[in-house]
């Protein structure tokens, strides 16, 4: 079995300008703060405390959907591992060896629980992003379906169902 899901570029370049304008968004907390104060609960010192959080965050992941532009492929299956490429911080190249379970995890994820320690060769920009979007980070991984050419049950079957068949080999 090979299947490849390719990215939704629409959504990709939607992603980058929705950035683009929180970044210049947060930009201008920090330039011209003033006028985001109001009287009771913001003061100018946590304003720019919020500008430089969202400075960090939004260059983090507008950073991470340029990188996914590049990308041929979301996420492919063949008989012997998985290759999530489906954001930035995926770890790429999983073998069916090191997934222990398999879950859908809210609207738009598969998680994928894993034998072996996760954030072991990342760096700093790939381990901060996958904390961001996953806090049980230590133990399991999550594949979105987000930006795929595919609905996320779609992809829970195609993965299962290639776990099943290669668990027992």
């Amino acid at each position: 079995m090979y299947r490849e899901f390719k990215f939704k570029k629409g959504k990709v370049l939607f992603g980058l300008i929705f950035y683009v304008l929180l970044l210049l968004i947060f930009i201008s907390f920090l330039i011209n703060p003033e006028i985001y104060i109001r009287k009771v609960f913001m003061t100018e010192r946590s304003i720019i405390i919020i500008g430089i959080i969202g400075i960090i965050y939004s260059s983090s992941v507008l950073y991470s959907f340029i990188i996914l532009l590049s990308r041929k492929y979301s996420i492919k299956i063949t008989e012997e591992f998985l290759i999530d490429n489906s954001k930035y911080e995926s770890l790429g190249k999983i073998e069916w060896k090191d997934i222990s379970k398999i879950q859908r995890f809210k609207k738009n994820n598969i998680e994928l629980t894993l034998n072996r320690d996760i954030l072991k060769n990342k760096n700093l920009l790939k381990r901060f992003l996958t904390f961001m979007h996953n806090w049980n980070y230590n133990k399991s991984i999550l594949i979105s379906s987000a930006l795929t050419d595919c609905n996320t049950e779609e992809l829970f079957v195609t993965i299962s169902g290639a776990y099943e068949r290669n668990k027992l080999k």
